[in-house]
């Protein structure tokens, strides 16, 4: 039955009503007409303007950042935008992928206390890290964390400033170097003994002291001494593997290498004892009497010519020099001598008449006697029976 009464509707209500349903839409619908789709079940109006069934409750709806949108059948679908390599979602979850978030997605200071509960970050979360890793950074400032190898062996010896050893690592690599260094082994018997006590066993800085004495290789030993390795596995018979301390050794002799005592001044002075040392000191102290050898000092030009020093030795240059400042103080000399002439006045000016005149052959140094007179205060006449020869006369003229 169709109704053409236009009824006023208005502030009453419709009871009951059922809309339009049908799996097609109705054919030329009019603006606003409403349609129930029994298929979809979703409630159409008509919208004249552009021929459209739209369904009730759409509008613009447009994805943002983060989020897809996308329509079918009038049905507008927000959907998160995942790139499946940082983010992905699985059974309805969204989650971050194995190494999604790096140093760029992460601002400086982004995650703080107040953004993550205690206990949130569990070992579980971390734990997926290569074995002996820990995550840390060596260099020095701020900068990217990353795996740093755990050394839990005695391999401390190669280890790189990039490494962080364990507390056992540390104990087993000092444990072997203080094991290896000054292990006493024993006591050595070098009078059986034929080599030196090496074997693969043996590290460097292991000792022994010798209980008998006895020569070992060319090596003499005394009892007390010390043979000490000098690298590991040292050889039994290569002295330069090894290292000796004599700490017994006798009493040194002009044969025998060894041990001296240091003589007392008074010994030194005595000068009777033949097997203790002298030092420079001692020997400083030992003087030469008219009885016994020793150090000489040499007297000063001072006590050369005051002639009371009886322990300083003179040399040739103070006594020439002492006799040279007598002669010319108090007499005079002078070689005399030309072949032709047979007599020869000497100027000596020693101003005075009182003067001794002796005349000497200077080839032998024996003493002449000649004719001489002073003939004044400051020079003498010497005559020859016969004219001498040249320079063979040395006259001596003194007060």
């Amino acid at each position: 039955m169709e109704i053409y009464n236009n009824l006023d509707m208005q502030q009453n209500q419709i009871i009951n009503v059922v809309l339009h349903s049908q799996s097609t839409p109705p054919g030329s619908p009019a603006n606003g007409q409403i349609w129930h789709n029994s298929t979809s079940n979703i409630i159409s109006y008509y919208r004249l303007s552009d021929s459209t069934w739209v369904p009730l409750g759409s509008g613009t709806v447009v994805g943002g950042d983060g989020l897809l949108e996308s329509t079918t059948g009038g049905i507008v679908t927000l959907s998160v935008n995942v790139d499946n390599t940082t983010l992905a979602i699985t059974s309805d979850v969204v989650g971050v992928k194995d190494g999604g978030i790096t140093a760029i997605k992460l601002a400086t200071d982004a995650v703080t206390t107040l953004k993550i509960l205690n206990q949130a970050v569990t070992f579980a979360k971390l734990q997926n890290i290569n074995a002996m890793t820990v995550i840390g950074r060596t260099a020095a400032g701020a900068g990217v964390a990353s795996e740093i190898t755990l050394i839990n062996d005695n391999t401390l010896a190669s280890a790189t400033g990039t490494n962080i050893a364990t507390a056992g690592s540390v104990k087993a690599y000092i444990d072997s170097l203080v094991g290896a260094v000054g292990t006493l082994v024993g006591a050595f018997n070098a009078s059986t003994s034929t080599n030196y006590p090496g074997s693969a066993a043996i590290k460097k800085g292991a000792y022994w002291y010798v209980s008998v004495a006895g020569t070992v290789q060319g090596t003499a030993f005394n009892v007390g001494d010390v043979l000490i390795a000098n690298k590991d596995n040292p050889s039994t018979t290569l002295a330069a593997d090894w290292i000796f301390l004599e700490t017994n050794r006798d009493q040194a002799t002009a044969t025998v290498l060894g041990l001296v005592m240091l003589a007392t001044a008074a010994e030194v002075q005595t000068g009777t004892d033949a097997v203790k040392a002298v030092t420079p000191a001692t020997l400083s102290a030992r003087t030469a009497t008219e009885t016994r050898t020793g150090l000489m000092e040499i007297a000063t030009q001072a006590e050369t010519d005051a002639g009371t020093d009886d322990t300083r030795a003179i040399t040739p240059l103070k006594l020439a020099t002492y006799v040279a400042a007598r002669i010319a103080g108090g007499a005079y000399a002078a070689t005399i001598g030309d072949g032709t002439a047979t007599a020869y006045t000497v100027t000596h000016n020693l101003n005075t008449l009182d003067v001794v005149v002796e005349v000497r052959k200077v080839s032998d140094n024996s003493s002449v006697i000649v004719d001489n007179r002073a003939s004044t205060v400051n020079a003498v006449i010497v005559t020859f029976a016969k004219a001498p020869a040249a320079g063979a006369f040395r006259v001596i003229i003194k007060k």
